[in-house]
């Protein structure tokens, strides 16, 4: 609810972000709203400063997310190839079963984007690199703000399951040329849909 208010430009860059009017306003007490301002502040929409508070920054533009996306293909291709190589049978089963999870989530369930993150996450830390696994986590901070309360429709969550079978897939075959395409394909999906999202809160 403090992401929409901020995207949809209700509460303004600079303004501050006062704990007893957002209980008010939200009709919420004050640890969620703790919780979901540090969220925020990881993502780069609001700057939790000492002794003033929470205050509202600029959300990042278009051209900027393009940018982040870039940075998240080239690094998160790197680190599935690496996955690739170092991954067990039992580390591919066991990311199967995460997808197969995501399949089996009823269409009027949310956290979809979660579950998605969680996917990757489990993909990436195969890898045996936590300091490249963590800058993706940061950069996908950036990106959770626009996507995690997004109504994923049916042909959105189809494609993204078949996308992590493809993924599976190459993992099994050892195929790296599918897993780099098949990999920014879904990375890039994303792109579009935080596209379609700047937009219908800039209306």
């Amino acid at each position: 609810m403090i992401c929409k208010m901020i995207l949809s430009g209700a509460a303004l860059p600079g303004t501050r972000l006062i704990l007893v009017e957002l209980e008010q306003k939200l009709g919420m007490g004050r640890g969620p709203i703790r919780d979901a301002l540090l969220l925020l502040d990881k993502s780069g929409l609001v700057q939790n400063i000492p002794y003033k508070g929470a205050v509202v920054m600029m959300p990042p533009g278009y051209r900027e997310m393009v940018l982040i996306y870039e940075q998240r293909c080239h690094l998160e291709i790197a680190l599935a190839v690496e996955a690739m190589r170092l991954s067990s049978p039992e580390d591919i089963h066991s990311l199967a079963a995460k997808a197969k999870e995501m399949e089996l989530l009823p269409q009027e369930k949310g956290y979809f984007f979660h579950m998605d993150r969680e996917f990757h996450h489990q993909l990436y830390q195969l890898s045996r690199m936590p300091h490249l696994v963590s800058i993706v986590e940061h950069l996908m901070d950036f990106v959770q703000v626009f996507l995690t309360l997004r109504a994923y429709s049916v042909t959105h969550k189809e494609l993204f399951n078949q996308q992590h079978e493809a993924i599976i897939q190459a993992l099994w075959q050892k195929d790296e040329a599918l897993l780099r395409t098949t990999l920014e394909n879904n990375i890039m999906v994303g792109l579009e849909a935080v596209r379609e999202e700047l937009q219908r809160f800039s209306r």
